[in-house]
């Protein structure tokens, strides 16, 4: 079963591959952070060793998170937005309000912090111990490849200028 559900990833793959080649090269840049996920998700399996019902499973559990985390993200990227407001008009606040924003920041990150600690143990009912460290290893390297990556163009693009 997992050969054949390998199988048709990579033949999925190659077929998207071609057909993307296939393309101007409008077209392959529409969609570039749909790309960076579905080559994540592919790699997942493959690093994880998912059969098809524990992937289901497991992406759905992952989607849940991520969108909680987008919104807590938001909340927090909100909050230092006001708060960079509030401290270019400081003249008209004192130490008490500025005390009670920092609190609201600090639960935020806590907040942020809780989120990703219960999803990485509400995965236990899913992945083994070894899977779940396997999980983390890819998360933390493929988000640093990623920036890499695009600092890397982002450089090119400033030096081609």
């Amino acid at each position: 079963m997992k050969k054949i559900f390998l199988t048709f990833l990579i033949i999925c793959l190659s077929v998207t591959v071609n057909e993307a080649q296939k393309r101007p090269r409008q077209g392959n840049n529409a969609k570039p952070m749909q790309r960076i996920e579905q080559l994540e998700k592919l790699k997942l399996i493959e690093i994880l060793n998912l059969n098809e019902e524990t992937a289901v499973r497991f992406f759905s559990r992952r989607h849940d998170h991520q969108m909680k985390m987008r919104d807590l993200l938001d909340r927090r990227d909100q909050a230092i937005n006001d708060l960079e407001n509030d401290v270019k008009n400081d003249s008209q606040r004192n130490d008490a309000f500025f005390k009670d924003q920092i609190n609201k920041m600090m639960t935020l990150e806590n907040n942020i912090s809780a989120q990703r600690e219960n999803y990485i143990k509400s995965l236990s009912d899913l992945l083994s111990p070894l899977q779940i460290s396997k999980l983390l290893v890819f998360e933390s390297n493929f988000r640093r490849q990623v920036r890499e990556t695009l600092m890397d163009r982002g450089r090119g693009q400033m030096n081609n200028q």
